[in-house]
């Protein structure tokens, strides 16, 4: 893996990694690299990497060229230390080798949290991942008491993870309260998260300095190709030594950019998946942390890890309760919950579907509530709406909305059923038998019956979620509705119309006559309808 060393107009250096074959290098946003300078082009140049670790960098025409070591290119094919110039950036061009880190590994990543500190006899050689060696001579006493506050100190920071962790709910601030409680290790002074995007690799989470005036000093952090893909690969912690002084690693443009002198890095593994890497180090002293510490680390990483997956898993039963919630008030709890099983099944963004629509409007009964008070009016809506939605959501229909006293309910989205028109019209003549069935119930309680006018229509529509950012009502749109809500104007109280479109889909299951063909607004031709004869049995 090849990457630049850059050096801005303001000298400030940082580090970009060549992680893809093909890198495009300019002044706009749209750009892989972006360097926002005047003296860069929009698309300046473009960096191909081809088999062979071959990588080539193009000029895109650029108003003041790209140079390499000096001279001006057109095309030229990459070598380590290879100096790029981009207007006023360099861009020193360096191939990264496994041997450009002393990096030591811990015997293997903790994964079962509550069998490590079941034991409390066996802790302390628990947290070791290296066995402890003996000594040649006995250590003095102060020594032994410094090694000793020092575990203690450890076993404390351990029992307070676990009991900050238990409380917290939110992913991001599982990875703020774990950071500033690593805080607590000595010489731990900066730490970052950086969570698994399956699309780009990874991306930073949580960035923090125990003291912020080191952050005023920091170089940025250049994590190694090397440390992320050993970490993944082999999902063991990490320590890494200082390397500034090393003269084995002079050639490390990278370290020597970020400044680190000894780190302490962990992959987050929950349920066998690597989700993301846990990082510490120390910008001041080498060889800071111990295999001990590292230890403990891996274990708070473990920690971290388990309820980070917990945190996410409540964010999405969360978001399914909120889902259900809004689905719900439209939906038939049955397609509510085959919705949420399997949510690619439906596209509720907004696509185009045959559909059956029923309209349904009590008549007159805007004369009879102005002689009501408004409370009787209420009380006798909700009650009759209950009844109604309960026999559109049984036969699995839609409730689109209430129109006043009017219904608009769907069948056939957002999920089709090849018997739609059937049901919808059944429901049609259930809704009627109910209200029979009401009316007598209101006229032993002195309240003037109600009769309603219903019509059905079959057609294509577009389907999805309309309205403002702000509120949007899934519904249905288009001619098929319009012609719904026409035959409905037209049927008289306790009439059931439907289109010649809805009449055909029935095969002749529902018995039903013809009328004379009507016209109706928006239509240029008389529309042939049927009335469905609901009192008759169904065959």
């Amino acid at each position: 893996m090849a990457r630049f060393v850059i050096t801005d107009p303001s000298d400030r250096t940082q580090i970009f990694e060549i992680s893809s074959p093909t890198i495009s290098v300019g002044r706009a946003d749209s750009n892989d690299l972006v360097l926002r300078h005047p003296s860069v082009s929009r698309h300046h140049v473009r960096i191909t990497v081809l088999p062979g670790d071959i990588t080539l960098l193009n000029d895109l025409g650029s108003m003041n060229g790209t140079f390499v070591n000096n001279a001006q290119i057109q095309e030229h094919r990459l070598n380590d230390q290879d100096r790029v110039a981009i207007g006023m950036y360099e861009l020193k061009y360096e191939t990264t080798r496994a041997g450009d880190l002393h990096i030591e590994a811990g015997s293997g990543t903790v994964t079962d949290v509550n069998g490590l500190v079941a034991g409390t006899e066996n802790i302390g050689t628990a947290l070791r991942l290296t066995p402890p060696t003996v000594p040649a001579a006995p250590i003095p006493i102060q020594e032994r008491v410094k090694i000793l506050e020092k575990e203690n100190n450890l076993l404390k920071l351990l029992l307070a993870v676990g009991k900050t962790l238990s409380s917290v709910l939110m992913p991001d601030e599982i990875m703020h309260r774990v950071m500033e409680l690593v805080f607590q290790m000595d010489n731990v002074e900066r730490g970052f998260v950086m969570l698994r995007d399956d699309k780009k690799g990874f991306k930073p989470a949580v960035l923090l300095y125990k003291d912020e005036r080191r952050k005023a000093e920091a170089r940025g952090v250049a994590l190694s190709t090397t440390v992320t893909e050993r970490l993944m690969n082999d999902r063991v912690p990490l320590l890494i030594y200082d390397v500034g002084t090393d003269e084995r690693f002079s050639t490390s443009q990278s370290l020597r950019i970020s400044g680190i002198r000894s780190a302490m890095c962990a992959p987050l593994i929950y349920k066998d998946r690597v989700f993301g890497i846990f990082y510490v180090d120390c910008l001041s002293k080498p060889y800071a942390f111990s295999q001990e510490e590292l230890g403990i680390f891996s274990v708070i990483a473990a920690e971290a890890a388990m309820s980070f997956d917990n945190a996410r898993s409540h964010e999405e039963l969360a978001r399914s309760v909120v889902q259900r919630q809004a689905f719900e008030r439209y939906l038939s709890p049955n397609i509510v919950d085959k919705i949420l099983a399997n949510p690619d099944e439906i596209h509720l963004g907004g696509e185009n579907q045959t559909v059956t629509i029923l309209f349904s409007d009590i008549r007159g009964f805007t004369r009879m509530s102005e002689k009501m008070e408004p409370h009787a009016v209420v009380e006798l809506l909700n009650e009759y709406f209950s009844e109604m939605t309960d026999l559109i959501f049984d036969s699995g229909g839609t409730l689109d909305k209430y129109l006043g006293d009017g219904i608009m309910a769907v069948y056939g989205a957002p999920l089709p059923k090849p018997d739609d028109a059937l049901r919808a019209t059944k429901t049609a003549m259930e809704m009627q038998r109910a209200l029979a069935a009401l009316n007598r119930e209101w006229e032993n309680r002195g309240q003037q019956p109600l009769r309603i006018g219903v019509g059905v229509n079959t057609g294509p529509v577009t389907a999805g979620n309309i309205g403002s950012p702000k509120h949007l009502d899934y519904t249905v749109i288009g001619d098929a509705v319009n012609l719904a809500s026409r035959l409905c104007s037209n049927a008289a109280g306790g009439q059931i119309l439907v289109s010649d479109s809805t009449y055909l889909l029935l095969n002749g299951r529902i018995p039903a006559q013809r009328l004379e063909p009507i016209r109706v607004k928006g239509k240029e031709t008389p529309v042939e309808l049927h009335e469905i004869l609901w009192q008759d049995p169904v065959s």
